[in-house]
């Protein structure tokens, strides 16, 4: 993996195994569970970040479609725990097989992204960092918000 990339990446596989370490111990009511004051759970918290993450780095810097639907992401059906786990993990093995593919020159591209307020451009490295960010700021509402269900 070009070295560039490698720094990228080796900060979203943390986040990832940071994401799984705060959600593995709850069960199913537990990460279908709502806080009062606060829309999501923890396990439309966990599809969000995997469809974000599928659709930034899959399809804006590796060109593999998405399909995403963002608006159902939000759903507030049941979600099944050890099923949202494996497409975190596939989600992790799609980013990592994207990066090791990009080489730092590639950073620089300019993509077509779908954004809530319309079309725009971004470039690549706009995408990556987006996804990292993205990453680290809903670790840190899962841990709040497992702190409030009293389970962690």
């Amino acid at each position: 993996m070009d070295p560039l990339i490698a720094s990228h990446w080796k900060i979203l596989d943390d986040l990832h195994r940071q994401i799984v370490d705060v959600v593995a111990p709850l069960s199913d009511d537990a990460l279908n569970r709502s806080v009062p004051g606060l829309r999501n759970t923890a396990g439309i918290l966990l599809r969000h970040i995997a469809g974000s993450e599928r659709y930034w780095i899959g399809e804006i810097v590796g060109g593999r479609p998405a399909h995403r639907r963002r608006a159902s992401e939000f759903a507030h059906d049941r979600i099944d725990g050890a099923a949202v786990l494996a497409e975190l993990v596939r989600v992790r093995a799609l980013t990592r097989e994207v990066l090791e593919e990009l080489r730092a020159p590639d950073l620089l591209a300019e993509v077509a992204v779908e954004r809530s307020a319309g079309p725009t451009t971004e470039t690549k490295a706009y995408a990556v960092l987006h996804a990292v960010q993205h990453a680290a700021f809903h670790l840190g509402q899962l841990r709040y918000l497992v702190r409030l269900l009293g389970t962690g």
